[in-house]
């Protein structure tokens, strides 16, 4: 059956066409855009590129924070059959940037005001990249460049005329399951780094997965706080929530990084998430915040709150076998401290957050110990970008800390040993899977693709084993990965 991420949003798009897609402050408050305001603003986008000459399969990246002209611009990318080239603000453009774009072939690139710079420095050595689409005007911009606003108004100019919206609608239509959608690049310390190509199948596959792992309601809200060129951003905190005609925020853009940063508590607060994505530094700022708050209460609050922990810690075990045996006799004890303690606690993330879904690195059981005794969990999960990236999951219905989850379904996984045989239960090698999640390959690299990936089998490179219990656990890496704290993989090829 055909589906496509253009499928998906359209369906959406008709399904939930008034309900709140996107929310973003600009001002003082957050505003919404519904659905059918979304999908307006895409196809015009989408047109706008096809006036260019943006043709199928035509790269174009996004260079800019999370906000709703991301969002809609990579839709627009898809409304025009193009292939999305995500990029991290973090670039430098001496190297890292310049590299992906001219890797990439880029042909045209959305960039947001405080990014312009980069570009620019660096557009002599792109020869193919033909046009730059700021989201906003900037003071010396180029003549030949344009704001979105006016694509947006050549994308109009074009839907005017009957049998070229036709056509275009078409073209975005006739986007087959193993048409590209994506490349996301991963990062290298001493080799380039590699494009991971993903198709719209392999998109809608994954959110199809995640979804039986972990239950999202149409009423839900997220604020996403992780950079949307990260893989688990982009699946877990907007194609599932598109799939399920939910709501995405995103954080107030500031004037600086810093400014970024500061404003995501408050705009928790005022978003009111029934979720966070999050990875192991933003947990730990998180925690280390709410002791702040908690020792300022003074010391009878604080010791009283270390009191609480340890017994929300003996109660709830390792989560699976949560109040089970002697422990069930503290389930009093714990729900007086929910009240007088942990409840407030959840009022700073705005009273209605439910859960976190951890990515990136594996996160230290202490740290899923204490989220889950202040009564906002933070369930691990496991995954990489190869595999668009879900592969397993803690949910509410089922986790134990240590563990990264069950598996999605459908998804065939072997633990495989040294010599290539599979391994039984408990045993414990490299992890290996195969479903319609796996990539398609790495981009301009058959070489690391065929090592990768042989007879539809992703091999990971991680270690791991499946649990009598039927948990995965992830012990490490059998080459010698580099994780950063905040999820970001690299990968010393020598």
């Amino acid at each position: 059956m055909k589906n496509t991420l253009i499928d998906l949003f359209e369906r959406s798009a008709a399904r939930f066409c008034d309900n709140t897609f996107l929310l973003e402050k600009r001002t003082d408050r957050f505003e919404p855009t519904t659905y059918r305001q979304a999908q307006a603003r895409a196809l015009e986008i989408g047109a706008g590129l096809a006036s260019l000459g943006i043709a199928k399969g035509d790269t174009v990246s996004i260079l800019a924070e999370g906000c709703n002209d991301w969002i809609i611009s990579e839709i627009g990318i898809f409304y025009a059959a193009g292939v999305s080239v995500p990029l991290s603000i973090e670039l430098e453009e001496t190297g890292d940037l310049t590299f992906r774009l001219k890797h990439g072939e880029v042909v045209a690139i959305f960039v947001s005001p405080s990014q312009y710079r980069k570009v620019d420095a660096i557009r002599d050595r792109l020869p193919r990249l033909r046009h730059v689409i700021l989201f906003e005007r900037v003071q010396g911009m180029r003549p030949d460049d344009m704001t979105l606003g006016e694509l947006e108004r050549r994308g109009r100019e074009l839907l005017a005329d009957y049998e070229r919206k036709i056509e275009l609608l078409t073209r975005a239509r006739n986007i087959q399951n193993d048409d590209y959608a994506t490349i996301t690049y991963t990062s290298g310390t001493t080799a380039d780094p590699k494009g991971v190509v993903l198709t719209h199948r392999n998109y809608t596959a994954n959110v199809e997965q995640a979804l039986t792992q972990v239950d999202v309601p149409e009423w839900y809200r997220t604020l996403i706080i992780l950079p949307l060129d990260h893989c688990f951003a982009h699946v877990v905190g907007l194609y599932i929530m598109c799939h399920q005609g939910a709501t995405v925020a995103t954080v107030q853009v500031g004037r600086t990084p810093i400014e970024n940063l500061r404003n995501i508590p408050v705009n928790i607060r005022e978003v009111r998430p029934h979720f966070l994505l999050s990875v192991p530094a933003l947990a730990k700022n998180f925690r280390k915040n709410i002791e702040a708050t908690i020792a300022k209460k003074g010391r009878f609050t604080e010791l009283l709150f270390r009191h609480a922990l340890r017994v929300a810690y003996a109660y709830n075990k390792d989560g699976y076998l949560r109040g089970t045996g002697l422990a069930g006799l503290l389930k009093p004890l714990v729900a007086l401290y929910d009240r007088i303690l942990f409840s407030k606690v959840r009022e700073e993330f705005g009273g209605e957050l439910k859960f976190f879904i951890g990515g990136g690195a594996l996160l230290d059981g202490e740290l899923q110990r204490f989220f889950y005794a202040i009564g906002v969990p933070m369930y691990q999960g496991y995954g990489l970008s190869e595999a668009t990236p879900v592969i397993s999951a803690n949910s509410p219905r089922h986790h134990r800390f240590g563990s990264s989850g069950r598996l999605v379904e459908p998804l065939d996984m072997r633990i495989v040993g040294g010599n290539g045989e599979d391994l039984p239960v408990g045993g414990k090698g490299e992890i290996v899977v195969r479903g319609e999640n796996v990539m398609a390959g790495y981009w301009r690299n058959p070489a690391s693709t065929a090592e990768t990936v042989r007879n539809g089998w992703l091999h990971t490179g991680d270690m791991g084993y499946i649990g009598e219990d039927g948990f995965l656990y992830v012990l490490g890496r059998f080459k010698s990965l580099l994780i950063a704290g905040d999820g970001e993989k690299y990968s010393p090829e020598v």
